[in-house]
């Protein structure tokens, strides 16, 4: 019998995208991550494990045959801290995974890649945000103090390879850390166009200060004809959310969800006219997968990786330009032919470029890549 390659990807907040009911707030890499593992699982040659957060789940659960181990406790203790790296430590070593995947910007990239090193594992990190391939912007947090972005660098320098979201951070990666690297976009199952009646226009993200929900907030006012809908569940910053979800709630157009289960959010994205994304910076958004594969126009006002939006035209990019954010509504809303073709052309690019069979050929491509290297070793 040929021994499987074992493949485990460390991500606290994925639970939830396996068990809805856990309440752990979710964001695009968690959603990634959680599709390349459901097609991982489906090749004999591959074992595939999830590390994630303790929610009061068992040990350890199945999910089409996708093995979730329950590590860490998410308290932001300094003791906490030092447990956390004892069971992340652990957990690593029982499920003795040949490769290890991690996402986020977070101690746990470091936790990892100490284990790997010290046990010869392999290290892969897919990048998630702009942030995370800017040297100067990392080395500008360590100076002020945060433990999580030294954590995370040195683990991230010293992974065995990283995996970026577009040509844009490829090469800025290049640039500030003179890494090779390779782009795998963010990818989705592929579902049928949807014929659904198109009833509102549409945001989804968590609540931080860099998704710029207060945009939304104010572009809801100007069009109050239309409705409006704002799914966005807490995040880290509890008094940021309240204060949107306050002045969401004088919006009469607008209805305010604090969170949706993962496996409903696609009946928003069907019945949305508009998906507006309002982010201060990005990596290539799951949203606009999601949106896309719903063949919803995209409107968005600074995120446009490789600038995709222009050269498909899939939405409108508004280079930050809030007036042109308004302007592009309004377009959308009232020329049919336009909303068509941008709704036809999204779903055709999802389809081509973004589609879950055509990724997983790469990660497969590097897994075996790695894993032949290790074995020679």
């Amino acid at each position: 019998m040929v021994k499987k390659i074992k493949v485990c990807f460390v991500q606290a907040f994925a639970y939830s995208v396996f068990n809805p009911a856990s309440g752990a707030k979710i964001g695009g890499a968690e959603v990634d991550l959680y599709n390349i593992g459901n097609e991982l699982i489906k090749d004999d040659r591959f074992d595939v494990y999830f590390l994630v957060a303790d929610f009061g789940q068992k040990p350890l659960e199945v999910y089409n045959n996708i093995k979730v181990v329950k590590g860490h406790s998410q308290k932001k203790t300094i003791k906490n801290y030092l447990v956390s790296f004892y069971k992340v430590y652990r957990k690593l070593a029982q499920i003795n995974a040949d490769i290890y995947i991690t996402a986020n910007l977070s101690k746990y990239v470091g936790f990892t890649n100490l284990y790997c090193k010290i046990f010869k594992k392999i290290h892969i990190h897919r990048t998630e945000h702009q942030n995370q391939v800017n040297k100067t912007y990392v080395l500008k947090q360590i100076k002020r103090g945060n433990s999580k972005y030294l954590t995370f660098y040195l683990g991230f320098v010293r992974a065995d390879y990283i995996v970026v979201q577009n040509e844009e951070d490829r090469t800025t990666l290049k640039k500030t850390y003179e890494f090779p690297s390779t782009v795998i976009r963010n990818s989705y199952p592929i579902q049928k166009i949807s014929n659904e009646k198109r009833d509102f226009i549409l945001w989804v993200a968590r609540g931080e200060r860099w998704k710029r929900p207060e945009i939304f907030v104010k572009l809801a006012n100007e069009f109050p004809k239309e409705k409006f809908i704002m799914i966005m569940p807490a995040a880290s910053d509890k008094l940021f959310f309240n204060s949107i979800k306050k002045e969401s709630e004088k919006v009469k157009n607008l209805r305010f969800i604090p969170g949706v289960n993962f496996s409903e959010v696609d009946d928003y994205y069907k019945k949305a006219k508009v998906f507006v994304n309002t982010s201060l910076s990005e990596g290539f958004p799951n949203s606009f997968n999601q949106a896309m594969n719903s063949s919803t126009p995209i409107l968005s006002l600074n995120i446009n990786p490789d600038d995709f939006i222009n050269e498909n035209k899939v939405g409108i990019f508004c280079n930050d330009k809030s007036e042109k954010l308004k302007e592009g509504l309004e377009q959308m809303l009232n020329d049919k032919d336009l909303w068509s073709k941008y709704s036809e052309n999204s779903f055709d690019y999802v389809k081509k470029e973004m589609n879950i069979e055509k990724a997983i050929k790469k990660w497969k491509i590097l897994f075996i890549y790695f894993y032949k290297k290790k074995m020679l070793k």
